[in-house]
């Protein structure tokens, strides 16, 4: 899942980052985040801000987690 020199995501990662993808339904509940039926440590979320594929936004009232351009573009591309 990446290009030469960049980290290889984790299998955690990687599945907290098809989760998102994946289901709209999106909550923090303490130290974890609720998404669809799977919960994604904290740690893991800020992780994938690090690597600016996902972004932390307010949708009325709460917090929601979003792919940016680039998430969009490694679901997009396979991995690859």
């Amino acid at each position: 899942m990446t290009t030469s020199g960049e980290k290889q995501l984790s299998k955690t990662a990687i599945g907290a980052f098809s989760a998102i993808n994946q289901y709209r339904y999106q909550r923090r509940s303490g130290r974890v985040w609720l998404v669809g039926d799977n919960r994604i440590s904290t740690s893991t979320v800020a992780n994938l801000e690090r690597e600016a594929f996902v972004r932390e936004v307010a949708s009325n009232g709460g917090p929601r987690l979003i792919l940016t351009d680039e998430g969009k573009r490694l679901i997009a591309g396979g991995g690859e």
